[in-house]
């Protein structure tokens, strides 16, 4: 499909995603709408698998090409070199494979915040048996972590710098760059886990200076669940050996040689066993529009929606638990509802319109695709439900 030319207003996209033709969709930091693109590429896939019939075809004229795009077009969105990156299901495989290359009988130390998403902590906690002390970092409004609880934090004892570029629930941004700076200098390793900022903060791994970084496709990339992508910088790949692995990691998996491992020396060394293949085309289909979209356009464009989210919930007399600076703040904004915001957001995905909620506060989350209509349409429907 063609791309896009640079000046057509984004919200021409409208089209390529047909759920917005019923519901003001604004539950893109949950989970991106699939497009038109995504399910085409899906059913050529399903149709190379039901007419080529033998597996050799379909893995080599199908699947692994794709494989190959999606780290292209990922690399190129995000700073870095193709094989400085592996493929796999989702973060907590990807941090749970990081975590098993890391010895702590001389450094022991975790430090992760107390705002980051619960799977980052649920890794680290696990790795207590192996002799990690993890500690989290806290908040001093619910909403931000101070960079000085970092520099405070980190000492020699630190094995792990694990830092959220956006945080999930306030989506207030971090100085992730800072943070691994931090991190470097104290001889500890720097992990970012960039799931909520990915697609709408622009981003150039090599200029962000972390060792490790992890982000999937599935809300603001618009590619679905079941992909992660998992990078690691190049000079550091020979010193990782994971214990979590599988026959993809190695450097022949076709040569089926069950008694010897030789991982891979890219970063494909970090993937796992057969991969789910009907994820990826529908994951390249939602890369290749946030491509052609460009990043830097729909950072600008999210920016002029949320801060129409923040001035609806203001003439509502509804608090914001996000914050209002566009420079600090991804793509969600936290409105507070009162405890019934369970209630409230299932109430209004009967109206036909998506958003989602975290303790007594609806996250709304526009993408480029999504006009100011959208938003009106959701505070009209909220207002008889609160």
């Amino acid at each position: 499909m063609n791309a896009r030319s640079p000046g057509v207003d984004l919200s021409s996209w409208r089209d390529e995603f047909p759920v917005l033709e019923r519901k003001a969709y604004l539950i893109s930091a949950s989970l991106g709408p699939v497009s038109r693109r995504s399910r085409s590429y899906l059913d050529a896939y399903v149709d190379a698998w039901a007419s080529k019939g033998a597996p050799d075809h379909v893995w080599f004229e199908d699947i692994f090409p794709t494989m190959r795009a999606l780290k292209d077009r990922f690399a190129t969105l995000a700073g870095c070199h193709p094989d400085e990156l592996a493929i796999t299901t989702n973060i907590s495989i990807a941090l749970s494979t990081i975590a098993s290359c890391v010895d702590f009988s001389r450094r022991r130390k975790v430090i992760l915040s107390e705002l980051d998403f619960p799977t980052d902590g649920h890794v680290w906690l696990a790795q207590r048996s192996r002799g990690a002390e993890v500690e989290f970092l806290k908040s001093p409004d619910g909403l931000t972590i101070p960079l000085e609880e970092y520099e405070q934090a980190i000492d020699e004892d630190t094995a792990i710098v694990m830092v959220n570029r956006v945080l999930y629930r306030s989506s207030a941004l971090v100085d992730a760059k800072e943070v691994c700076r931090m991190a470097r200098e104290a001889g500890a390793l720097s992990i970012v886990d960039d799931y909520h900022g990915i697609g709408i903060v622009p981003l150039d791994l090599h200029d962000l200076g972390c060792d490790v970084y992890t982000a999937g496709v599935l809300k603001w990339l618009c590619g679905g669940p079941g992909l992660v992508f998992l990078y690691a910088r190049r000079d550091l790949l020979p010193e990782l050996e994971p214990a979590v692995t599988g026959w993809f990691a190695t450097r022949e998996p076709f040569s089926f040689d069950t008694q010897h491992l030789e991982l891979h020396p890219t970063a494909r060394r970090l993937e796992h066993g057969t991969p789910p293949a009907p994820v990826y085309p529908v994951a390249l289909g939602g890369l290749e529009i946030i491509s052609e979209a460009g990043v830097d356009r729909i950072r600008a464009r999210q920016g002029e929606l949320t801060d129409h989210v923040i001035a609806r919930a203001d003439e509502a007399g509804l608090p914001v638990r996000t914050p209002r600076a566009r420079g600090e703040r991804g793509g969600v904004v936290n409105v507070g509802v009162g405890p019934d915001a369970g209630s409230i957001c299932h109430a209004l995905l009967e109206r036909n319109v998506c958003t989602d909620f975290r303790g007594d506060g609806l996250r709304i989350s526009p993408h480029f695709f999504n006009t100011e209509a959208d938003v009106d349409r959701c505070f009209e429907e909220l207002r008889p439900l609160l």
